[in-house]
């Protein structure tokens, strides 16, 4: 299951500029459907040819009456220009006009080159511009969340890959270091955070010598040096004895990493020239090596466990196989083998910063987009399919190889390889000059790789204005002719404090991925430089390569007639067929035809050029179609996220009420707090803070309303906020304004926290009131709601006594009905007999306390009595006969 992109270029659409693909077919159309909003193709009528060095190609269902057949003569293909990279190529195409409806040379004229016949004005159907067909499917992941709501999302069909994966950006929170957070929350930028892949590294540089750090990053990693070498490489190195079986470690205030925390970084500053070259170095991170890197974290063996927090970027697998996956990987393997990998990623990374002249550019498709979507209540899914003009940054493929070809010297220092030590790091970064050489052989080396490669590959041929326009059968790519081939991604952060009158975020930071197999499915990918509870927006672009074409006409010529061949030749046979000559439409000049290499009226005629020719077709047009592969290199949205990283809501609190057993009006609830419940969904919100705090977490966390909590508060529990209302509540929001107390369960000797706290308060007696209870942890995420206590504290003629009744949420839900009585005169009045009422204090033992003998006391000395019996009351009118029938139950209720 996948979202399934077709991407089509605008000018393969009727109405586009491209008038000749309109004329005759080979082009898309946007028709309503009961799904949405789709493309359809209208496709070319190609017939066999009896000479076999041309292709026919009809109009599609008449769709220019002027014109009856396209010829292509594919034995005249010739080589368009020598001296480009990539080859080109021109076809003579012959177009034949319909005798029935072109009523003379000057309305075919008219007809080609715009233009006014006989009173009508006709648009041209020759243009000499330059056209794209860069068009390709393209498969995007479902965000996790989105496939949550899909019912049955394993089974439905997937794409033309199978299942593709399923997106997710999420957090982890996996220890409270509260010394650390206050230090990174004043930091001026997220890019002075410790970041968890250079201590990884550094773990690597120190024991192997396989990464090299510069002066500025073995400071910012060492705290100026304070930090001992020995010590620095060990932080992210668990041991296995401090591992449990989920991973974690088993006690984090004992660890290096903790210390290193809450104390080095914390106690020891770095210098302003660190901090300057820091918030340059780390803005690109370039990751071009494979999972199965050292650079890459191992969830089972608790690497990533060992860090408080960070974001968390994984893909799911695809379900296709590893050959399969690796048949389209031409270009990334043309680059690795030309150790070219390191190169393209700083190209890549110059290119969509706008960091250099070569810039990208816009191009405009038109995107037709098919996904499943559900439900909020998990039971129906719906198959969408809209399109719409969307615009992707795009450059040539090959000026940016030309570019890095040229350009071998590192200007900025904005960037950071992650990674060992390697040559090709070297001289990448180089910035003198030394390893020329070497970067132009490997960039020569891959340039010539791919040139061959387009040459070579029968899949970009065209050898007729059929092939260009076949959008039917587009084999083997699917229903486009161009190869495509997703060579890198890139995932932009942005945060910080709006700056600007538009109050907009910055970019932070760029990560730059080479697409490794398996990148982002066997491993994840994480991020550690953010803030607590601050909100980043994180793009993921894929970069696509496209193996498209470029397309343009020229040469034009068309004819007129100057005899009829029976003139020329003076045989009666040849009545039938014309005598004409091509032209140049822009200067009348005859001008010689392009389908063949001579003129067959020349053995009846020597003056007779090339331009002169016999014919069974009176209208001809004849013209060049130049054509060359042409590759982009697309950049194309994946997924787009914002959230923040917060604490999990701390656990329920057990209630157990009680009253005072004294004078002192006082009733009393212990405030227990429970254990970790794995089926509890989020924790029911009384105020719009709060349901702030849900949203945001449940999106960030990809789940959805039905979702269990399974993960718990990693702060302690540390206040209970206490809340109380005169009158019932009809809803849980009643309460988020009568917050009556918040109370602190940390000792602030001892700082030691407790689980169980006695509040009491002195109310007033024969009054209700309603009390709810919930736990904040140390983070002030508020956690899981307790019932609402009805409490009441009776004062019966000196007597005191406490009543506690439980509400639950669902009992405050009030049925509403429509009119639900009708008002009529008081004509009568039940009231049961004094024997009913009576109370019976037989049983009472007025020697024990009067609170232990209310179970005694009954009501009614009767012997039939009628508590909790059903009566019926029949009325009948005198004027209508007819009846009404009332039904009533007398119940004892206890006050």
């Amino acid at each position: 299951m996948s979202k399934e992109l077709n991407i089509i270029d605008i000018n393969l659409f009727s109405g586009s500029s491209e008038v000749f693909r309109t004329a005759i077919g080979g082009y898309w159309e946007i028709l309503s459907s009961s799904a949405g909003e789709q493309i359809v193709p209208i496709e070319l009528d190609e017939q066999d040819s009896s000479f076999p060095d041309e292709d026919i190609t009809t109009p599609v269902d008449n769709h220019n009456p002027f014109i009856s057949s396209v010829l292509s003569a594919h034995s005249l293909k010739e080589t368009l220009d020598e001296d480009v990279i990539l080859p080109n190529y021109r076809i003579p195409v012959r177009v034949l006009g319909d005798p029935d409806t072109v009523l003379s040379d000057y309305h075919w004229k008219a007809i080609w080159m715009g233009g006014t016949f006989a009173g009508i004005n006709y648009d041209a159907l020759y243009t000499d511009a330059t056209f794209d067909d860069y068009s390709f499917n393209y498969e995007l992941p479902y965000p996790e969340q989105d496939a949550k709501y899909i019912l049955d999302s394993e089974n439905l069909p997937s794409g033309q890959y199978g299942a593709a994966p399923t997106a997710q950006i999420t957090y982890e929170y996996n220890h409270y270091l509260s010394k650390y957070q206050d230090y990174i929350k004043d930091l001026d930028s997220e890019l002075l955070i410790p970041n968890m892949y250079l201590l990884k590294t550094y773990y690597y540089e120190y024991a192997t010598s396989y990464a090299r750090f510069n002066t500025h990053i073995e400071n910012f990693i060492t705290r100026e040096g304070i930090i001992p070498e020995e010590t620095a490489a060990e932080l992210l190195v668990p041991f296995e004895e401090e591992i449990d079986t989920d991973g974690n470690l088993i006690n984090m205030e004992d660890s290096s990493i903790y210390q290193y925390l809450t104390s080095s970084i914390v106690i020891n500053a770095l210098s302003a020239s660190t901090k300057t070259a820091m918030k340059d170095i780390l803005q690109n991170i370039i990751f071009d090596r494979d999972p199965t890197a050292n650079i890459w974290f191992n969830e089972s063996v608790g690497e990533p466990q060992m860090v408080p927090f960070y974001m968390k970027f994984s893909f799911e697998p695809q379900s296709q196989s590893v050959l399969e996956r690796l048949a389209f990987t031409k270009f990334g393997a043309a680059m690795a083998d030309a150790d070219y990998k390191d190169r393209f990623l700083m190209t890549l990374k110059q290119v969509f910063n706008d960091e250099i002249d070569l810039s990208s550019n816009e191009h405009q498709f038109a995107v037709q987009t098919s996904y499943w979507s559900g439900s909020t209540d998990l039971s129906t899914n719906t198959w969408t399919i809209n399109t719409q003009n969307q615009t992707y940054r795009s450059v040539d493929f090959m000026e940016m190889l030309l570019y890095g070809y040229k350009n071998y010297i590192a200007a900025e220092e904005n960037y950071y390889y992650f990674g060992f030590d390697d040559f090709d790091k070297r001289a990448v970064m180089d910035p003198s000059g030394s390893y020329r050489y070497y970067n132009s052989i490997n960039s020569i080396n891959v340039i010539n790789s791919i040139v061959d490669y387009v040459k070579d590959s029968e899949n970009f041929e065209i050898d007729s204005i059929g092939d260009l326009y076949d959008i039917a059968e587009r084999a083997p790519f699917g229903i486009t002719k161009s190869y495509t081939e997703t060579i890198a991604y890139r995932i932009e952060k942005i945060g910080g404090p709006p700056t600007d009158d538009a109050q907009t975020q910055n970019v932070l930071q760029n990560f730059w991925l080479w697409n490794a197999d398996g990148l982002l499915v066997e491993k994840s990918f994480y991020d550690s430089q953010v803030k607590y509870n601050e909100d980043y927006t994180y793009n993921i672009y894929a970069y696509v390569i496209v193996v498209g074409y470029k397309y343009s006409f020229s040469d034009i010529v068309l004819s007129r007639q100057i005899g009829t061949t029976a003139d020329s030749t003076g045989d009666a046979e040849d009545e039938g067929t014309y005598c004409i000559e091509l032209y140049d439409p822009t200067t009348n000049e005859a001008s010689p035809q392009l389908f063949s290499t001579e003129s067959n009226l020349e053995e009846h005629n020597v003056l007779a050029t090339n331009a002169q020719i016999i014919s069974d077709d009176k209208y001809i047009t004849d013209f060049y179609l130049n054509y060359e592969p042409s590759i982009k290199l697309i950049e194309i949205p994946v997924m787009s996220k914002t959230l923040r990283i917060t604490d999990n809501p701390p656990n329920q609190i057990n209630v157990i009420p009680y009253q005072m057993m004294d004078a002192s009006q006082k009733i009393g609830y212990t405030l227990a707090y429970e254990l970790f419940n794995e089926s509890a969904d989020y924790p029911t919100t009384i105020t719009a803070d709060d349901a702030k705090i849900k949203s945001d977490y449940l999106h960030a966390k990809d789940l959805i309303s039905s979702d269990y909590l399974e993960q718990e508060s990693v702060s302690m529990q540390q206040y209970i906020e206490v809340y109380r209302l005169d009158e019932k509540p009809t809803s849980m929001t009643d309460f988020q304004t009568s917050l009556i107390a918040t109370i602190d369960l940390k000792d602030p000797k001892s700082s030691t926290i407790k689980s169980l706290h006695d509040f009491i308060q002195k109310v007033r007696t024969n009054k209700t009131y309603y009390y709810l209870f919930r736990m904040l942890n140390e983070q002030y995420v508020p956690g899981h709601l307790t019932e609402i206590y009805e409490a009441q504290l009776i004062n019966d003629g000196g007597y005191t006594y406490s009543i506690f009744n439980v509400l639950f949420e669902e009992d405050l839900e009030e049925e509403i009905f429509t009119n639900p009585s009708k008002v009529f005169k008081k004509l009568f009045q039940l009231t049961p007999n004094l024997s009913q009422l009576t109370l019976n204090t037989d049983n009472v033992d007025y020697d024990q306390p009067g609170y232990t003998q209310l179970e005694n006391i009954e009501v009614g000395e009767s012997d039939d009595l009628i508590w909790g019996k059903q009566f019926k009351i029949r009325l009948t009118s005198k004027k209508t006969g007819k009846k009404i029938d009332l039904n009533f139950t007398y119940n004892l209720e206890s006050d």
